[in-house]
């Protein structure tokens, strides 16, 4: 038996490609016969025949040709050749959008059911699984919209030539995530810091992994003791396991699981690391504005004089700093003004969650995935595996890709949470983290 054609044909309905195979499909030559997986191609006086497989993974459809014997049928190069022109033609590559929705008429759930079936079905059992859903909905929205249609960005940042009078902080840090971290240093240098988030400060939705020798730098540095650290720690894992799916590559190209104990192996309570830095930041003399959105910005040759408005009250102010430090991430509108209108060009879809209750026999909290794969190329995407172990009895999972983004397509990471729950629904049970 020889291997004559591999292909990835993007589209999940698996059982429309082996009806066309069966039904429409016409070979140069031979005499085709379906199958339960596809069809054969016998030829006349000859020992040798092919066979055409179709199987799914991952919401895509795969396709082999195979030869069953030792001599090529005639004109086999042309005949697999001319299939795969056919199978390009009836099954282009399309990337599905999600539909319209008017949430007058209809629920989110019953808008999105036909195309995102698995979806709908488990954000219905969420605790405000009907917001959250139509937040991600207009949320993807709004990225088609800006991606196929930029827009020039509101200007937020602006030049003055006349300077103000003495800074009332030496820096202003946008953003409280990592921001805080670096704030709270700088404040413990003796700088005067104000630290500003939109947000309640101290939320974090996702868990962050680190190294003991990452985190010994901020041990270092002083802002943290080794008390202090190990109480941070929600779970340390023995190894981690690094693959990528290559089980369609030549023996000699497969590569062993590559181990890495010492890698992203410590699970840090995100939230209470927020709180202990902002617990440090003012125990230093620093400030926390949170609620609090940043409006715009005028630079002159001494002071960054930065507006903001408090959320909760609408209230405005003027603050003034020596530098502001831009930590609110690439959706930053000062990122996207300085960068003509876009802060990137690839980004990293990721979606995840966070399951409780998981039988041992199935998962070994010792050990964490890093990096995996468990497929090739789904519609164009390398899809990426992470698995980490949390606190108590939680294991905490994400799946991505990364994409470069283009107007024809800009990504869907509703496309995404139905490969995820597809691709795990057997093990999602019990507790689920948005």
């Amino acid at each position: 038996m020889q291997e004559l054609s591999y292909l990835e044909i993007p589209t999940p309905d698996t059982d429309a490609v082996r009806h066309w195979l069966q039904s429409a499909y016409t070979p140069q030559v031979g005499q085709k016969i379906p199958t339960a997986t596809g069809c054969r191609l016998q030829f006349p006086n000859h020992t040798s025949e092919l066979a055409i497989v179709v199987w799914s993974l991952q919401r895509t459809t795969y396709l082999k040709v195979f030869r069953w014997g030792t001599v090529p049928v005639r004109r086999e190069k042309s005949l697999v050749q001319a299939l795969q022109q056919q199978l390009r033609a009836n099954f282009p590559y399309r990337y599905p959008q999600p539909p319209p929705v008017d949430l007058e008429k209809e629920s989110i759930f019953s808008a999105l059911a036909k195309d995102y079936p698995l979806t709908v079905q488990y954000f219905q059992h969420f605790p405000n699984g009907e917001y959250d859903l139509t937040r991600a909905y207009w949320w993807e929205q709004r990225w088609r919209d800006g991606v196929r249609s930029p827009q020039q960005p509101r200007p937020v940042v602006f030049s003055q030539a006349v300077s103000g009078g003495d800074p009332s902080y030496d820096l202003v840090y946008l953003g409280g995530a990592l921001g805080v971290i670096h704030a709270a240093v700088m404040a413990r240098l003796g700088y005067r810091v104000l630290l500003i988030e939109r947000l309640p400060f101290g939320r974090m939705n996702r868990e962050w992994n680190i190294s003991r020798s990452e985190f010994a730098n901020l041990i270092d540095l002083g802002l943290f003791t080794p008390t202090e650290f190990e109480s941070l720690i929600a779970c340390e894992y023995e190894d981690g396991f690094h693959k990528f799916f290559d089980v369609n590559n030549p023996p000699q190209c497969q590569a062993p699981v590559l181990h890495t104990p010492t890698v992203l192996n410590i699970a840090i309570d995100s939230e209470r690391l927020l709180r202990l830095c902002g617990e440090k930041l003012r125990q230093a003399g620093g400030e926390i504005w949170d609620q609090t959105e940043f409006q715009r910005v005028d630079v002159t040759d001494t002071a960054a004089c930065v507006q903001v408005v408090h959320l909760p009250s609408g209230r405005e102010n003027v603050v003034t700093g020596r530098l502001l430090v831009d930590a609110m991430g690439t959706a930053s509108p000062i990122a996207w003004q300085l960068n003509g209108g876009r802060s990137f060009e690839s980004v990293c879809p990721t979606v995840g969650a966070v399951i409780s209750g998981l039988d041992r026999s199935v998962w070994d909290p010792q050990y964490g995935d890093v990096l995996n794969s468990h497929g090739d190329i789904s519609r164009g995407r390398q899809l990426i595996w992470e698995l980490f172990p949390g606190k108590g009895d939680e294991l905490t999972f994400y799946l991505f890709h990364y994409h470069q983004v283009h107007p024809d397509n800009p990504g869907s990471l509703l496309e995404m949470y139905e490969d995820f729950l597809r691709s795990c629904r057997s093990i999602v049970a019990v507790t689920w983290t948005n």
